[in-house]
């Protein structure tokens, strides 16, 4: 399977070719939402794009969150940002990337939570509206520090490429996507980013200064 990235406001992403039966250890986790028996079963490997080391807070594209409310990403700037991709009919993979966020908000000291904040932003533009983010909300129990946007293809995409997440909409409506957890700094910069399906928490909390 062949996966070619397109330039993105002046970031190349360069084609990769990946062997089908090939695991590669350093890659994150392609999540298939489709509620396999086994959910993990049927993942293949797929490579996180590269990072474009510049500020997540340079769009500005308006993104909507839970309660229908506009914001732009600089909005969050002052705080760490722990920040992932997912989509809220996702039965296998998002659950379990929300619950990580949790664990690991629980996890930090007083201080540290005052200073983070946790964000969510789905790849699926067409069903996942403000009530549609909020069910996933009410589901996972997410505390008041958790945002969850949904915004224009092109804007997710857009995010989707500044992070290094692939994703692909499946015949089905539902969608792969990378497992990534990415720290961002109170200037929006990447600091850290995790791929997988468990945040190591301890270097989490290193980067977050109390």
């Amino acid at each position: 399977m062949k996966l070619t990235y397109s330039c993105v406001r002046g970031w190349l992403h360069p084609p990769l070719t990946i062997p089908r039966l090939t695991v590669v250890v350093f890659f994150a986790v392609i999540s298939h939402c489709s509620k396999p028996k086994d959910p993990h079963a049927d993942h293949a490997a797929m490579a996180a794009g590269q990072v474009s080391g510049a500020s997540l807070y340079q769009f500005h594209d308006k993104f909507t969150d839970q309660n229908g409310k506009e914001l732009m990403l600089h909005e969050l700037s002052g705080k760490y940002v722990v920040v992932a991709m997912f989509y809220a009919t996702c039965t296998a993979i998002c659950p379990r990337i929300a619950a990580e966020m949790l664990r690991l908000e629980k996890s930090l000291s007083v201080s540290q939570r005052t200073r983070t904040r946790f964000l969510m932003i789905s790849l699926d533009h067409e069903r996942d509206n403000p009530a549609a983010l909020r069910k996933f909300i009410d589901k996972m129990r997410l505390t008041d520090s958790f945002t969850l946007l949904s915004g224009k293809s092109e804007s997710i995409r857009e995010v989707a490429a500044a992070l290094g997440i692939n994703y692909k909409k499946l015949d089905n409506g539902e969608y792969s996507h990378s497992s990534l957890f990415t720290l961002l700094s109170p200037n929006g910069e990447i600091i850290l980013q995790h791929a997988g399906l468990s945040v190591s928490v301890d270097n989490f909390k290193a980067k977050i200064k109390p």
